[in-house]
């Protein structure tokens, strides 16, 4: 689902509730300001260019955690082409938003890095990661941190179209959505990486 929908507004404006300028925002005006509802992850930005992948050496424990969860968000969302664009500082974002349930990530991280884990297995983990950021009222910073330097209104459709689909999701037992993981997986190499780095790093 990557259409904003009135409910998916909703729970993104209760999300952000000190957030005045948000509050004051109608659909309306925000689909004028897009020029529609579909959204489209390439167009998703960063400040800095993209850097060399880091070795596991340079990285800690919470980098590595950023860009697990990085890379679990894209797959969520269908965004894996999006991967190429991330910078150690977006990651060092993330990780900071993620940290409240870093601990609880790092189970996830084992079975993600395991030779031995399944494609099912790694579908579910990164459903269980994402899920872990939902119930740890991680989203919202995760989500703000995911979109990059996009414009107020976009960073608005964005935000809000990946926190329905998020939602969607997590109200299930999420076999549908590990069913459509389980198939991105195969363009997705970079999980495993930054999952292999990311145990080394926090052991």
């Amino acid at each position: 689902m990557n259409t904003i929908t009135r409910e998916s507004f909703a729970a993104y404006k209760a999300l952000n509730p000190h957030d005045a300028r948000l509050q004051a925002l109608t659909l309306e005006e925000l689909f004028e300001k897009t020029g529609g509802r579909s959204v489209n992850y390439d167009n998703i930005s960063y400040a800095s260019k993209p850097q060399a992948m880091l070795g596991a050496s340079s990285w800690d424990c919470g980098l590595g955690i950023g860009y697990v969860v990085f890379d679990c968000v894209c797959l969520f969302l269908g965004a894996v082409s999006l991967r190429s664009a991330l910078t150690a500082d977006a990651a060092e974002e993330i990780a900071e938003a993620a940290k409240p349930v870093a601990n609880q990530l790092t189970k996830y991280v084992e079975t993600l890095a395991s030779a031995e884990s399944s494609k099912t297995e790694v579908a579910t983990a990164v459903f269980g990661v994402i899920s872990t950021i939902y119930s740890g009222s991680c989203l919202g910073a995760v989500i703000s941190a995911f979109l990059g330097s996009l414009s107020w209104y976009n960073a608005v459709l964005y935000g809000a179209t990946a926190l329905g689909t998020i939602m969607a999701a997590v109200a299930t037992d999420g076999a549908a959505e590990i069913g459509i993981i389980i198939i991105e997986l195969a363009t997705a190499g970079f999980l495993i990486s930054d999952s292999i780095k990311c145990e080394q790093a926090c052991s």
